[in-house]
This record gives structure tokens, sequence and C-alpha cells, in this order.
């Protein structure tokens, strides 16, 4: 055999070898790495974590019975959504037992997936802090899931594609529903159309058509066309819809039933996952908030405030917070209240956090309205979505626990609703 013939059935097994290897053999490799590890530790703080919707709600339910242990009026209340069975916002309202001064309000699930880690942290109020708390003057509100159809089936926007969070407008009949142009010119890379084909494949061109987008309109424009919200794409992700949502208008009428309520001191704050360091939780303050963020990580004593002169502020439309600051601005001028959202970091915020995590959300978004030919594509996609917004590791949850105390007792102490120990 000459040596061009040598050279020539080298280079064919070669590119057989490498072939094979992009399509066969790959893809379980990269489903293997993406499957969550399950977690074998005795750490007791790790049973606040549940993994299914149905053992979240359950555990909530059975709060009722402890509040009314310090909390005369307590009440659970199931509001279902037509069309989801089995699927209710469960609110528990304790009433204070003497003097309606202030009101602790939490809720979780706004964006459905991130309902378990916000889920957990409810569990942690009703396990360590109930008895820490003044009844006679302080009432306490929980939300459970304000989106339980996504968060039954692992999705951040509920059951009709609306990110809740882009959905509490303050007054749809003057709002821009054009708002986000950069949308507009994301959009062909942000909801491609097509099932889901082979993993391998599918990769490589995700990251060349990033980078051939990022040379062409910039990281800026797509950090806006990502984060801002989006009204025109019904399919697309980030989508905000064009009125209230059911769960929108629930809760809305609960921000105002509250600030009609003789409480005095308002504390909202919404639970959330996936912006962010990922072992750092962040305070994430409204845009109505005076503090620069070195004094907000004073008196919140707390490592991590971000406030609008924050360098990684930013802005979205829709938000529930700005819009009960809103609401209180316009209607209740007089009553004093603070909202904020803590957000737990998973994917960090470097550069190839916020591809992974761009990724991440055009893929489910893809795979729920196409599908997937390729059930190692399928399977990955998914656990890499649930990973993004409910890390399974030991690190990240005990981290998480630790860091919402902090939190939470730093803004109820500078709020002067819990005294410190």
């Amino acid at each position: 055999m000459n040596i061009r013939k040598r050279k020539f059935l080298i280079a064919v097994a070669i590119v057989i070898s490498l072939t094979v290897g992009i399509l066969f053999v790959l893809p379980p490799i990269l489903y293997h790495i993406s499957q969550p590890r399950a977690l074998h530790s005795s750490n007791k703080e790790l049973v606040h974590y549940v993994e299914d919707y149905e053992s979240s709600q359950n555990r909530f339910i059975s709060y009722e019975s402890v509040f009314k242990k310090r909390w005369t009026n307590t009440k659970l209340e199931a509001i279902p959504l037509q069309g989801i069975p089995n699927a209710n916002i469960d609110i528990i309202k304790a009433d204070s037992n003497k003097t309606p001064k202030n009101l602790i309000f939490l809720t979780a699930g706004m964006h459905g997936i991130e309902g378990y880690a916000g889920s957990a942290m409810l569990d942690v109020i009703e396990k360590e802090y109930l008895s820490k708390i003044n009844a006679d003057d302080t009432g306490i509100i929980m939300v459970h899931c304000a989106n339980p159809w996504g968060m039954k089936n692992k999705r951040r926007y509920n059951e009709n594609n609306v990110d809740l969070n882009r959905n509490f407008i303050y007054d749809w009949s003057h709002f821009n529903k054009n708002i986000n142009r950069d949308y507009a010119k994301w959009k062909s890379f942000l909801q491609p159309t097509g099932a889901l084909g082979n993993l391998s494949l599918h990769e490589g061109g995700f990251y060349g058509s990033l980078v051939t987008g990022i040379a062409t309109k910039g990281t800026d424009s797509l950090r806006k066309a990502l984060l801002t919200g989006q009204y025109t794409q019904p399919k697309g992700v980030y989508y905000g819809g064009t009125k209230d949502e059911a769960s929108t208008t629930i809760l809305k009428q609960l921000y105002n039933e509250i600030l009609s309520s003789n409480y005095e001191n308002i504390v909202h704050i919404d639970l959330h996952t996936g912006y962010g360091p990922r072992y750092q939780m962040s305070i994430f303050s409204s845009i109505n908030e005076t503090m620069t963020e070195k004094e907000a990580k004073q008196a919140f004593h707390y490592p991590l405030v971000l406030t609008p002169s924050s360098d990684d502020y930013y802005v979205t439309n829709g938000d529930n917070t700005e819009y009960f600051y809103k609401l209180q601005q316009d209607q209740y001028p007089a009553k004093q209240l603070y909202t904020t959202t803590f957000e737990f970091g998973t994917m960090g915020t470097d550069t190839l956090g916020s591809v992974q995590s761009a990724k991440h959300t055009v893929d489910e978004n893809r795979l729920f309205w196409y599908g997937s030919s390729s059930k190692w594509t399928r399977d990955t996609v998914h656990n890499r979505y649930v990973e993004m917004f409910y890390p399974h590791e030991e690190k990240w949850r005990l981290k998480a626990i630790h860091d919402f105390k902090q939190a939470f007792e730093g803004v109820l102490y500078y709020k002067d609703i819990m005294e410190k120990s």
C-alpha cells in the first residue's frame, strides 16, 4: 500500500470516528453530566427542600395549624385557577392578635419552577422564625406559589407561556407593547422553530449563531432583549402577555387588600432564583430605593444588595414589586411599604454563566413548543433547565438557607419588626 493511500484511509478513519463520536457517543455523555446528583447528606437543613409540587403544597397547607397556635385569626385560602386541576394559589393569612402594626408578606413561585427554592425558604420561616415574631402586633401573609402550573410543570412561565413577573403592568391601556425593540433584532436566535435534533450538532449550531449575533448586534442588545420582557411574541421567551393573567389579577387584589388594611409597616419579600453569583443571594431593590448600595449593605448587615446605584442593577417591565410600590404611591401614600426581591443566583455572573443561562432558556422554550427527535437532547435540555433554577448541589442549598436567614433577619431588624436576639 503506498503512502498516499495509507494517509487517505487514516483520514477516512478519523472522519468516521469523529462523526460517530459526535452523533452517537457525545450525546449520552452530555446527558449523564446534566443529571442531578442525588443528595446523601444527613444535614437536617436539607429537609426544607422538596422535589415535586404536590409535596410542597401539602406541606404548606399543614402550616395552618402551626400558625393558629400563635395567631388566633389564621386562615388558609386555596384559590383555584381555571383549567388547572389540583393546582391552587395557596395563601396563609395570619392577622396580629392585638394591634395591626407590622405585616410580613412573602411570595414564592412567581416564576413557577423557582417556587421550589421559595418553598424551602417558607419552610425555614415556619420552622425557625414564627416563635421570634411578636404575634400581638405583627401579622404574616405567605403565598405558596403564584404560578402553580409553572411550578408543577417545572417551567418559569405560566399556562399561557406568560412570564408573570413581566405581567404586572400598572395600566395596560397606556403601555407600549413594542417597548422591547432589541428582542425583534434577536428573534430568530431567541425563538428558533422546529424540533430539537442531535444534541452535539445543536450545541455547535447554538454557539455559532450566538457569536454571529454578538458580532453584528452586540452583547448589550442581547442583555436588553432578554431581561426587560417582551410583549409581541406569545411563543417567545420572557413574554409578558397583553393583559393581566389570572394569577396577576389575584395578586393585584391581594396587594390592594394589604395596602388598604390597618397595618402601618409592610415588608414584602418576593423569592426568586437564577440571577446573580452562584453562592451568594442578592437583595435586589426596587427602582424606588433611595439608599445607595453601600448604605443598604450597612442597613441590612448583608454583603450583596443591589440598588439603582449598583453597576449590575437592571429594570424590568411588569415587575410585581414595582407594581406594588406604584400602587402604594398612587393610592396609599401614607403607608410605609418596603418591597424587594431575594434572588438566589445559580449560574454565576461571568460570561460563561450568562451564555449558558441564555442557552438553557432558549433550548427549553424550543423544546416546549416543538419537542425533540432525540431522547438525549430532550432529557438533557430539561435537566439543565431545572438545575438553572433549582440546583441539587448540597453546597448551594445550604448556602441559600444561610443567606436567606441573614438577609431576612437583616431586613426585619432594620424595619423594626424583629428584635435582635
